[in-house]
C-alpha cells in the first residue's frame, strides 16, 4: 500500500521545473530586508554613437534597506530613494528629480546620460520576474560567486519586458520608441546559491532596427553582484533628508 500511496503523491505533486526554481529564488531575493550590490553596465552601440562615448562602461554600487530606502552611486551621479522620492547629485548638491526633467537630461552627452539615471535596485527587478520570464534553463555545471557554489540559470524575457529594460539601460531612454519597427529581446543569467539566494545576475537586452535605410543593432548588459544579504545598514544624511523635503 505504501508504494502505491507514494506514487499517488508523486503524480499529484509534480516536481517544480527550472523556471519555477528560478522564480522561487527571485521571489526570495525580492523579499530580503537589506543587501548591498556592485556592478556595471556595458553598451555595444553603432559606430557613430560609440564615438560619442556611449559605449563606455558605467560602474555602480548601492545599498538597500527596505525600511529606510536605497542608495546608488554611479561613476558620476549619486541617488537616494526614500518613500518613493528620489534625489540626485551630479556634483555637490542634491536635486529632486521630476518627470519633466527627463528631456533635459537626455540632451546631454551619451556618457553623462548613461550615468545620470538611477540604476534599478536588483530586488525591484526580481519582484517582476514572475510577469516577464517566459522560460528558463538550468546549466549543468555549477559556478562559484565568491566562496559560494551556485546553480546557474538562463532565462528569456517577454518582448514587452525587453522594451522596458531598453528604456532603462540605453542612454536614449524613451527616444527608442521613435525607431520604426525595432525588435527587442532580453534575458538574464542568475547565480543561485544552495540556500536559494540570488548572488549575481547579468541581464542583457538587444535591439535590432532600421534607421534611414541602415540596419543597426545595439545591446546593453548589466551585471550586479549581491552581498551582505539581511546585514546591510543604510543611513540617510541630513542634506539628503532636506532635499527630499524640497528644502
Amino acid at each position: 500500500m505504501f508504494p502505491t500511496l507514494a506514487l499517488l503523491i508523486l503524480v499529484g505533486c509534480p516536481a517544480p521545473d527550472e523556471k519555477d526554481e528560478l522564480l522561487a529564488a527571485a521571489k526570495r531575493a525580492a523579499e530580503v530586508k537589506s543587501y548591498s550590490f556592485r556592478g556595471e553596465t556595458r553598451l555595444a552601440l553603432p559606430e557613430g554613437m560609440a564615438r560619442a562615448g556611449g559605449s563606455d562602461p558605467v560602474k555602480f554600487e548601492g545599498k538597500v534597506e527596505r525600511e529606510t530606502g536605497a542608495w546608488v552611486k554611479t561613476d558620476s551621479y549619486e541617488f537616494v530613494t526614500v518613500g518613493g522620492k528620489t534625489v540626485a547629485r551630479p556634483s555637490a548638491d542634491w536635486k529632486l528629480i521630476k518627470e519633466e526633467d527627463e528631456t533635459e537630461i537626455q540632451r546631454g552627452l551619451f556618457r553623462g546620460l548613461a550615468s545620470s539615471r538611477p540604476v534599478r535596485a536588483p530586488h525591484e527587478e526580481f519582484a517582476g520576474y514572475a510577469r516577464v520570464v517566459t522560460k528558463a534553463k538550468k546549466a549543468e555545471a555549477k559556478e562559484s560567486v565568491g566562496d559560494r557554489e551556485c546553480q546557474v540559470y538562463e532565462a528569456e524575457f517577454s518582448e514587452e519586458a525587453a522594451r522596458d529594460m531598453a528604456r532603462a539601460l540605453f542612454p536614449m531612454g524613451r527616444w527608442l520608441d521613435r525607431m520604426p519597427e525595432a525588435k527587442y529581446s532580453a534575458g538574464t543569467k542568475a547565480w543561485v546559491d544552495g540556500d536559494g539566494r540570488i548572488l549575481k545576475v547579468e541581464t542583457s537586452v538587444k535591439i535590432s532596427a532600421s534607421v534611414q535605410g541602415n540596419d543597426i543593432e545595439m545591446s546593453a548588459t548589466r551585471s550586479a553582484t549581491i552581498t551582505d544579504i539581511d546585514a546591510t545598514k543604510l543611513e540617510i544624511p541630513d542634506p539628503v533628508k532636506k532635499a527630499l523635503e524640497g528644502k
